[in-house]
């Protein structure tokens, strides 16, 4: 064609192409290929939206999902529920939108909308703003952590999860966002104390970012100001979970003594951490809260694998100077936090060591930054392949949990709750289980007996009365303390226990589930020995 410089065209069509990095890794395909890509994840959207209602929906919930609606719904003012949360080690953000949905109803699904308002929202930046290649992203909404514990379960894990992603979508930018950043960290803090350790590493680990870069004039003012107020965010959170002195542990994992802190076997069990978050397969079809290791050994195997994984870890993501100093900082934190706070010897307490890793993981497939370069020039398969074997596991684990606990209630006290409605017992719950009896108050949104605490309650309080209460509560004063209730109101009530009780004339059965049991107690029963 007249007019064309056929060299330029010729030495243009030759030049090398740049070298490919995770970040630009989506950006090589040709401009024809995004739109197919964005159809995928659009789709992918909807399906997880779709499953995520449906498995919410089927969803019983547990005593730890309970007993924060039954916290809310029992405050009658912000300062009762500052007040209610001394024991539960909790910082409040999680429970201030409960409290606003309490004042309007007593249904505690609820919870469960916005449970999955939430879910859909942290699946949407994952799809359409993680720096992964599609299939990662897809497989990380899909996996086990994303679908099942930090969706399907109504907690404040959920909304920490959310605070994080808005955190990395605004941090894994060339010009980062420190505002959005500065509040997504700040309030992170505010919704667990694992959330709090995460939003303490990310802060460290930025201000020592902000200081190298102070030697070559890069140092961003946002940078430093996201670090310092997350760290105070991250202090005053820790301090509102300091408990009352007559704070009493119920939970496996966390300590009563001073002396379980020096047992080596915990220390063991905390280093276990990186495994059972990373690697959550449990034993076999709905095994929840159980790893495949467990079956092999105890947790100074599951010590020695983790080291092994947090080496390989720390190796593949050496290069990436950010992702790497925030991999070391924060195993070294949830590690120190597993020791004094609370064992990751349960799959949903082991998923802040995941979360970790999905945060190095996003800043090494990010853009080079204001902070200084956080890719090198060239990249192997390391990362990749690492985050692949990682998704996987959790995947399997999503399918070996997911779909029983959606066949299958997962707790049984929305099963006792409407065994009690149809007995005509819904006002009339006689607790000799506390865990049980505050899950089924919340259900029935009306105060439960507790033989314990001799006293109503509508949630359980971590306190030393509760452990007093429950030390002599043999199966046969179960019974005569709830024969002893349905004669002062001169009418049956209903006894849920964890343990079989003697069933003399007056006492049936009208349930069991899961090993929880729901007795008659009529008003003219006379228990021997009462």
């Amino acid at each position: 064609m007249a007019g064309v410089d056929h060299s330029r065209v010729t030495a243009t069509s030759t030049r090398p192409a740049p070298p490919v990095t995770p970040a630009r890794a989506s950006e090589v395909a040709p401009e024809q290929d995004r739109s197919p890509r964005r159809t995928v994840l659009v789709v992918a959207f909807l399906v997880a939206a779709g499953v995520s209602a449906v498995t919410i929906h089927a969803h019983a919930m547990w005593f730890d999902e309970m007993q924060a609606w039954n916290i809310a719904r029992a405050s009658h003012s912000l300062g009762d529920l500052f007040s209610h949360l001394r024991y539960e080690g909790h910082p409040p953000l999680w429970y201030l939108p409960l409290y606003g949905i309490t004042r309007f109803t007593g249904d505690p699904r609820a919870m469960q909308v916005l449970a999955w308002f939430l879910v859909v929202v942290v699946d949407a930046l994952v799809l359409f703003r993680a720096p992964f290649p599609v299939s990662a992203r897809i497989a990380l909404v899909a996996g086990y952590f994303f679908a099942f514990e930090y969706s399907v379960m109504a907690r404040s894990y959920g909304l920490g999860v959310l605070l994080l992603v808005a955190a990395l979508v605004a941090l894994g930018r060339v010009r980062p966002r420190w505002t959005a950043a500065t509040i997504a960290l700040g309030l992170l803090a505010w919704t667990s104390l694992a959330g709090a350790v995460l939003a303490g590493s990310l802060a460290l680990v930025l201000a020592a970012r902000w200081w190298r870069a102070r030697r070559d004039g890069t140092a961003s003012r946002g940078a430093i100001t996201c670090a310092l107020v997350s760290a105070a965010s991250v202090g005053l959170a820790a301090l509102t979970c300091i408990p009352p002195s007559d704070f009493h542990s119920f939970s496996i994992g966390i300590p009563n003594s001073t002396d379980a802190y020096l047992e080596p076997t915990r220390l063991a069990a905390a280093l276990g951490g990186t495994w059972r978050g990373l690697v959550p397969i449990p034993v076999g079809v709905g095994r929840w809260n159980t790893n495949i290791v467990d079956q092999f050994g105890g947790v100074w195997l599951q010590a020695v694998i983790s080291l092994v994984l947090v080496v390989v870890v720390a190796r593949v993501l050496r290069p990436y100077a950010m992702a790497f100093a925030l991999w070391l900082v924060g195993t070294v934190a949830y590690v120190l936090f597993s020791v004094v706070v609370v064992l990751p010897d349960r799959a949903h307490y082991a998923g802040e060591f995941f979360l970790l890793f999905v945060a190095c993981a996003w800043l090494a497939y990010a853009p080079p930054g204001r902070m200084g370069p956080t890719v090198p020039a060239t990249w192997s398969a390391g990362l990749p392949a690492l985050l692949a074997v990682v998704l996987v596991a959790q995947i399997v684990a999503m399918l070996a949990i997911l779909p029983d606990a959606t066949a299958h209630p997962f707790a049984p006290d929305r099963t006792l709750a409407a065994a009690a409605v149809d007995a005509g017992l819904a006002r009339d719950v006689v607790s000799g289980q506390d865990f049980d009896g505050a899950t089924m108050s919340g259900y029935l949104d009306t105060p439960v007996y507790s033989i314990a605490r001799r006293a109503p309650m509508r949630f359980f309080v971590n306190d030393e009365r509760e452990a007093v209460g429950n030390a002599d509560l043999t199966a046969a004063r179960l019974v005569c303390d709830a024969a002893g209730v349905a004669q002062r109101r001169g009418r049956p009530v209903a006894l849920v226990v964890d343990k079989p009780v003697p069933t003399p004339a007056g006492v049936a059965l009208l349930v069991e589930t899961q090993g929880v049991r729901l007795y008659r107690v009529d008003a003219d029963a006379s228990p021997p020995g009462c």
